[in-house]
């Protein structure tokens, strides 16, 4: 009897301290989770820009594919490129997050949470990488226009684009390899927790381009401060290039706008998920920093509308051309519905010289013969008398 006592009361102590600890730990998670005011205003203001992130990168991509004259010029080839590559990430990344926000937990389950990091980190290397070598096209084109004409703009281009896709993929072998990717619920999202992949984010995908953009900036800022000291003492002949050199400082301002503008979104975030390894920040910081970097990613369109001023018109009238589209394509389906309208009721009705004879009281051979009968006698009507000449004396 005294066993079974002592063994009654032992269970229910470790019931107990079970219970506490579990309570503990939702606690715990529940602390350790973003307030439900905070998940609630990210919800609704990354769902707002995704929405509108998703229609200006349509509008933009279908923009620039279908006039010859933006196909033509590489600028708009990388943009092209760019806004397929915001598109994965605010359509998949960026709703997955929205989503965590609405339920306040992931709800995609642990494999689209793996996808996301994955897809995260490849989609910020290839944005970086991007503006890297767009910043290294600006600075030949502006600084080195010698070696523009040289060079060979078509595998510029191809390599540009295959560097921005495997560079980034490459650098995710480590978390390919290794299962190091594990839930945060202070960020309600999946984070990378391999040192080596973290340290190989930080120095290839983040300081190198950043590296690279910036000094181009730098050479494309000095070359222009000289060039504007210059031309007040050149010839009308060298006023056509400063116009040249002058739109082609408005596309480096544009580029440099939109690399400040990713700077300032993502780079805290990056940091703070980097560098945080005891949590002691306040869940409410990732959430703003989150809305920070989805801001980033969707402001771009309404960048390019801004500073360019050909993309702006473009886009307007590409809009405006499918408007007239739709509204030709309902008049034209307006007046067919009442051409058919009015061919069912002549249908209904023989008007044909005799009245009051109605199809749907005689039988169809009737009909048919009525038919016959009356354009027998419209055509003898409206036939002219011929003459038979007599050919037998001629």
């Amino acid at each position: 009897m005294m066993n079974e006592a002592t063994l009654v009361t032992s269970n229910i102590w470790s019931i107990k301290a079970n219970l506490t600890s579990s309570y503990q730990q939702t606690i715990s998670d529940q602390l350790r989770q973003p307030t439900r005011q905070a998940t609630f205003i990210g919800a609704i203001l990354a769902f707002v820009f995704i929405f509108f992130g998703l229609i200006g990168n349509i509008i933009l991509i279908t923009t620039i594919l279908s006039v010859k004259k933006l196909r033509s010029y590489t600028i708009n080839i990388f943009i092209v490129s760019l806004q397929f590559n915001d598109l994965l990430n605010i359509g998949f990344n960026q709703f997955f997050v929205g989503l965590s926000y609405v339920n306040r937990g992931w709800l995609g389950g642990p494999v689209v949470c793996k996808l996301v990091v994955y897809f995260s980190t490849i989609c910020m290397g290839c944005l970086l990488w991007h503006h890297c070598l767009i910043a290294i096209h600006r600075l030949i084109v502006v600084v080195y226009p010698n070696l523009l004409r040289r060079m060979s703009i078509k595998t510029y281009i191809i390599v540009s684009l295959v560097i921005t896709r495997i560079l980034p993929i490459l650098c995710c072998i480590p978390s390919f390899l290794t299962d190091s990717i594990a839930y945060s619920p202070k960020a309600l999202r999946c984070s990378i927790r391999n040192k080596l992949q973290i340290y190989i984010n930080i120095t290839i995908l983040i300081l190198l381009p950043n590296v690279i953009i910036i000094f181009c900036f730098v050479g494309i800022f000095f070359q222009v401060f000289h060039a504007t000291h210059t031309t007040g003492r050149m010839n009308a002949n060298s006023i056509s290039i400063s116009h040249s050199l002058r739109r082609e400082i408005r596309i480096t301002k544009m580029f440099a706008v939109l690399f400040t503008l990713f700077f300032l979104g993502y780079h805290p975030y990056g940091f703070v998920r980097a560098f945080d390894k005891r949590g002691q920040l306040h869940p409410d910081i990732y959430v703003l920093l989150t809305l920070l970097y989805c801001i980033s990613i969707c402001a771009s369109p309404l960048v390019y509308g801004i500073m360019n001023n050909q993309l702006r018109h473009e886009c307007m009238r590409v809009l405006f051309n499918c408007w007239r589209c739709q509204k030709k394509n309902n008049n034209y389906e307006k007046c067919s519905h009442h051409r058919l309208k009015i061919t069912e009721t002549k249908s209904l009705t023989v008007t044909n010289g005799i009245s009051g004879v109605h199809y749907n009281t005689e039988s169809p051979l009737m009909v048919l013969s009525i038919q016959n009968r009356s354009t027998l006698i419209s055509s003898k009507k409206k036939t002219p008398p011929t003459t038979v000449l007599d050919t037998a004396d001629v």
